[in-house]
């Protein structure tokens, strides 16, 4: 049976390559494609759902190793030294209206779902307030939509997840422990040795990467070959290295990725990164056909007008509200306002927080992951599918 299943993922990519032009033109994405084929693989394979369950903890590491090298290639193309003098409208995205979306998610979510706590309906609204414009490249990718547009959504999108990281940390924390049994220190001591202990590590791990890459080069060492395996495998390592030592290896290789934008020459940065996506996007799509693929167990069979009431609000309203406040007061035209705030696809560190969630012994987890992956799923055809028309309206 696995390899049949590897059979029809091997034909999935073999027919995405060679039809990439004709689905752009159908405004069908990557994301799009292979969630459609995970489902249909899920219709093929019905009553593996334990089966399915019980395979996730294994899974999990290799889809945690492929947000860590999205969140390293994210962070170093922040281009630190660029957004010295243009972080306006990217500082507001991150500084005002994500804590509003997160809690008018947090609101929202305990209303419409009694059966979730206050730390339960925050662990939705934090799973769902990292964006992902890796499903909007085709806004990011076009000439017409103004460069600050594209910076902004982009550079908001690549930092966004490293500062939700901490939050849902301490908040699955907080889900795991009963209330009696709360200690804001003991919170605060686990928080802090998170959050130290992957900063360490990130920096001193890239004062030792950084000036091997430049010896490297200087005694030209180093190959084009295997240019894309180096990101790769410093963000690998970096991560592995953190979670081994009980912290975070997101935060560190987030931090890594902002060290490496600022400590290495541009050329050669945005080549190693450009490469290393190559890999990532690979394991990206593997990983939204996975997700294509649990949608069908755990989201179909739960579906419920209040599910999918606030799906539709977290993909929208949630979303546009602190995004047209936050920037209501800029020099900024309604129209790119707008498409500031339509364009906040929810993604793989989603998929990877629901995963966590999924893995953990918090109760409510399975509300929690349905209500989550729901609003993945909406996300990534609602805005999959508005990406291309409004990237052409620039053109008129």
């Amino acid at each position: 049976m696995e390899y049949c299943v590897l059979t029809a993922v091997g034909l999935a990519f073999l027919i995405y390559s060679l039809s990439i032009r004709q689905l752009e033109r159908a405004e069908i994405t990557g994301p799009m494609f292979f969630v459609i084929i995970g489902a249909m693989l899920a219709i093929l394979i019905p009553g593996k759902t334990v089966f399915l369950l019980s395979d996730l903890e294994r899974l999990l590491p290799l889809i945690e190793l492929t947000l860590s090298i999205f969140l390293f290639t994210d962070a170093a193309k922040t281009k630190l030294s660029v957004l010295k003098h243009s972080f306006q409208y990217p500082s507001l995205l991150l500084f005002v209206a994500l804590p509003l979306t997160l809690i008018i998610g947090i609101v929202i979510a305990s209303l419409m779902f009694t059966q979730l706590t206050l730390i339960q309906a925050a662990l939705v609204a934090v799973i769902l307030t990292p964006t992902d414009a890796a499903l909007s490249k085709g806004l990011l990718n076009s000439s017409a939509v103004p460069e600050k547009v594209r910076e902004g959504i982009n550079t908001e999108s690549g930092l966004n997840d490293g500062l939700c990281v901490p939050v849902f940390l301490i908040l699955m924390l907080l889900a795991k422990e009963p209330a009696s049994a709360f200690s804001l220190y003991d919170t605060a001591l686990v928080f802090a040795r998170e959050l130290g202990v992957a900063i360490f590590v990130a920096v001193t791990a890239m004062a030792i990467v950084i000036p091997l890459i430049k010896f490297s080069m200087q005694r030209h060492y180093f190959s084009n070959n295997t240019s894309p395996f180096l990101v790769v495998g410093i963000a690998v390592a970096v991560f592995s290295l953190a979670q081994s030592l009980h912290s975070s290896g997101f935060i560190a290789v987030f931090v890594a990725g902002l060290i490496f934008d600022r400590f290495t020459e541009s050329s050669l940065r945005l080549k190693l990164v450009e490469d290393s996506e190559h890999i990532a996007d690979f394991s990206g799509l593997l990983i939204w056909c996975l997700f294509g693929f649990v949608c069908s167990y755990l989201v179909l069979p739960e579906l419920s007008w209040a599910i999918v009431g606030f799906a539709l609000l977290s993909t929208t309203l949630i979303r546009i509200i602190p995004v047209m406040l936050s920037l209501q007061f800029t020099h900024l035209k309604v129209k790119e306002r707008c498409t500031f705030a339509w364009f906040g696809p929810r993604g793989l560190a989603s998929i990877v927080f629901t995963l966590m969630v999924i893995d953990s012994d918090i109760e409510n987890k399975f509300i929690i992951a349905t209500i989550t992956m729901t609003t993945i799923l909406f996300s990534v055809f609602i805005h999959g599918m508005s990406t291309k028309p409004i990237a052409d309206s620039y053109l008129k």
